[in-house]
């Protein structure tokens, strides 16, 4: 779509986990310099979606807020798109697309697509809180089987998410929403929904 690089940034319990073609180098001094902790793009929670511009460090709040643009810019990071996703209380994750080069095309696409790019980051942010990375049993406790697009409604019904906000996030129907759920707690052997996201969440599944 235009965009060189992209960015997924979670962050739960105060432990923050990247996904990114960034540059190595990059990320490793981001996290270094503790940028991560400074960020205007993470740290505003009344943004949902931030267009930024490294060339707008004089802007900037802090001394260490403009040599964060600085440092960007000498990555050749320069401007981009980001997606801010709240969660539950303290938690919080970013999907972020950048260029090394702004113009004028790239905005009128931004500007024309910014549904469609928020979807893009609630999607990503729904595969990853769904994923199954390092599940172990809990306890000795056999971990029950749940399919991809269950522990995607789980996920998001453990955010607060009414099954109407995660048919629109995931982009199928109400019915559909309903019918992977009921099957989770059926899989879980749960009497209620709140029920299965406790043992799911017990299980190391989401």
């Amino acid at each position: 779509m235009g965009f060189r690089w992209f960015a997924y940034f979670g962050q739960r319990a105060n432990s923050p986990n990247l996904i990114s073609s960034y540059p190595k180098s990059w990320t490793s001094h981001y996290f270094r310099e503790g940028y991560d902790n400074i960020d205007p793009v993470l740290q505003d929670p009344r943004r949902r979606m931030f267009l930024w511009d490294g060339r707008e460090a004089r802007s900037a709040k802090s001394a260490k807020e403009r040599r964060l643009f600085d440092d960007a810019l000498s990555f050749k990071i320069r401007t981009g798109l980001t997606v801010r996703i709240p969660s539950s209380q303290n938690q919080f994750a970013a999907f972020t697309l950048a260029v090394d080069e702004r113009s004028l095309g790239l905005d009128r696409f931004i500007e024309s697509s910014e549904d469609m790019l928020e979807r893009m980051g609630l999607t990503y942010h729904a595969h990853v809180s769904a994923a199954r990375v390092g599940c172990t049993p809990v306890n000795g406790q056999q971990v029950s089987s749940l399919t991809q697009r269950e522990r995607q409604c789980l996920a998001w019904v453990s955010d607060g998410k009414t099954m109407q906000d995660i048919a629109d996030i995931l982009g199928v129907s109400l019915s559909g929403v309903k019918f992977h759920l009921d099957n989770a707690r059926g899989s879980l052997a749960a009497s209620t929904l709140p029920h299965a996201v406790a043992l799911a969440l017990r299980q190391g599944l989401l």
